[in-house]
């Protein structure tokens, strides 16, 4: 994960009404759809054909996928682009563009076979597109968040310098045929290709106009652009030469709220406006009681958690870190601060992610024993320890939540001293300094690999290991994972390396964010996943007839 992007996004996603979505390997299978809490009769009739419209709440900066940076853009690109892989909504790795794929020599040879395909102007997908548009990634500026899983493909550094003309690791060997070579085995390869900066372009049209391109779209996804009206929607209309079976609705219309104008969104909403809508504190208080509706909630690739810095003189003691983590009561702390709306965390990888276990062993059931910790601290009876806990958010959530983790570690003798710094540079520039005690974090994974969570965070040199964690095994384990191409045990040695991460209690984990949406009654086929809605395809999405709701 690129620290500087993620950074941005933890700010934006746990400050105030900006949090909209917060309120809210390989296989064949594209497993179960995930539906709203109301599914209808296995008898409903589907209202064919239709205008679906969806608030999207601020103009997306390009439509080119491989230039996206925010999830408006990423939404649009979900319809219209498609990848040579995408994701099911359990985030297994299941066929798009390609048909079949083949891992060879050990896991540095991929061999895909495309289907037959083609672009919404009717122009073939072939291989050719399929190198141009992954070899467009290398020399992007800004760099892809996707690009660290892609530099094992042979030849991409001198491609990237501009020492070669061509990614030497990419081939077209014919119209429906492309093969990547690899310098080494590396699992998170093949999960990258399913990301949206992924999706592939038609080489010769891009070429023509790049600017034009990037506000006139051209994918072979199931919907095709139609207008962009700025700062009012972006119309879509179903492509009916799809490869798979074509989309249910006739329309999507993405309605644009400019700076995500929630009052608006409601309004329309709930005058029939809009069939859907996110959902957060406050939106869900209006729409609580009102009668038929659908809710979806699901926890997200992420984690709200405080990192303790190892280094410190009051934390180096596992134990003293230990007795902290285990004081907090997360499920009270979600219900009393956040009214339940996220999934209290008793570990580190998310639900949804490969190796997510619900009880990992090392984890600490809640516990508030002052003595040990006095003891272990050195305090003298009556006596109080301060902690600065750091954090990059002041809302009125925020400080709740903080004033919970204070009564918490008060009965362990503990005083909570607060600090906030906003600015994100700032406070990153104080995570790095020894003075640092606690810090109040959110991560969120760039993609669906375990590494992109353990790797940055709990990696001796990792950038974002502000806890100063440090332990050779976990490192060497985690250099071993990136080259397993099997999908179990790869998950199982992660599930081994955060038992031993969550033994050395370098954090307190406290919940996993979520995407909440309301539906309006006659709506069926949501497709939800752990990416959130910006990575939602609408193509399964149908009325039934209001008399079998």
């Amino acid at each position: 994960m690129s620290v500087s992007r993620c950074g941005t996004w933890k700010v934006l996603l746990v400050a105030g009404w900006s949090c909209w979505c917060l309120g809210l390997l390989c296989g064949c299978d594209s497993g179960r759809e995930a539906q709203p809490t109301k599914p209808g009769p296995t008898a409903a009739r589907i209202v064919a054909g239709g205008s679906y419209q969806v608030p999207l709440l601020n103009n997306p900066s390009t439509l080119d996928p491989l230039y996206v940076q925010d999830d408006y853009g990423a939404t649009i690109v979900s319809q219209v682009f498609s990848g040579l892989i995408r994701f099911s909504p359990e985030l297994y790795v299941v066929p798009d563009l390609a048909a079949t794929w083949s891992v060879d020599s050990g896991g540095t040879v991929y061999r895909f076979t495309l289907r037959p395909a083609t672009f919404h102007d009717g122009r073939p997908v072939t291989a050719t597109d399929v190198v141009f548009s992954l070899s467009r990634l290398f020399r992007a500026d800004p760099e892809p968040f996707i690009l660290p899983q892609l530099l094992k493909v042979e030849g991409a550094e001198a491609y990237r310098r501009g020492s070669a003309d061509t990614v030497a690791g990419f081939e077209a060997a014919d119209d429906k045929t492309f093969i990547v070579r690899l310098s080494e085995p590396y699992a998170p390869f093949l999960t990258a290709l399913g990301m949206y900066q992924a999706k592939i372009v038609p080489r010769d049209l891009l070429l023509q106009d790049p600017r034009l391109f990037s506000r006139r779209p051209v994918g072979s996804g199931p919907f095709r652009f139609v207008r962009w009206d700025r700062d009012q929607a972006i119309h879509l209309a179903k492509f009916a030469d799809y490869f798979a079976a074509p989309a249910k609705l006739d329309q999507v219309v993405f309605r644009i709220y400019p700076g995500g104008k929630a009052d608006a969104v409601l309004a329309d909403f709930l005058a029939d406006r809009l069939d859907e809508m996110p959902v957060s504190g406050s939106v869900r208080e209006e729409l609580t009681g009102l009668p038929d509706l659908q809710w979806l909630h699901r926890p997200n690739l992420s984690i709200l958690f405080y990192g303790f810095n190892c280094r410190h003189p009051l934390l180096k003691d596992v134990r003293v870190r230990t007795l902290l983590a285990a004081a907090i009561d997360r499920q009270a702390l979600v219900q009393q601060v956040y009214g339940g709306q996220f999934e209290p965390a008793a570990s580190i990888l998310p639900p949804g992610m490969p190796g997510y276990q619900p009880q990992p062993a090392g984890f600490a059931a809640a516990v508030a024993d002052r003595a040990a910790f006095q003891e272990l601290t050195g305090l003298a009876s009556g006596q109080s320890l301060a902690l600065e806990i750091v954090s990059a958010v002041e809302s009125a959530q925020s400080r709740a939540e903080l004033e919970f983790i204070k009564q918490a570690w008060a009965p362990l003798g503990v005083r909570v001293d607060p600090k906030f710094i906003p600015d994100w540079g700032r406070f990153e520039t104080y995570l790095a300094a020894p003075t640092l005690q606690v810090y109040r974090y959110v991560w969120f994974a760039d993609i669906p690999d375990p590494d992109n969570v353990l790797g940055p965070l709990f990696g001796s040199r990792a950038a974002a290991n502000f806890m100063r964690y440090e332990d050779p095994e976990v490192d060497t384990g985690l250099r071993q994972a990136l080259k397993l191409t099997d999908a179990v045990p790869r998950a199982e040695m992660y599930r081994r390396l955060e038992q031993r991460i969550l033994t050395a209690a370098p954090l307190a984990p406290l919940f996993y964010l979520t995407s909440d949406r309301v539906y309006k009654p006659l709506v069926r086929g949501v497709q939800l996943g752990a990416l959130g809605f910006a990575y939602s395809t609408l193509a399964e999405v149908y009325w039934v007839h209001p008399e079998d709701q």
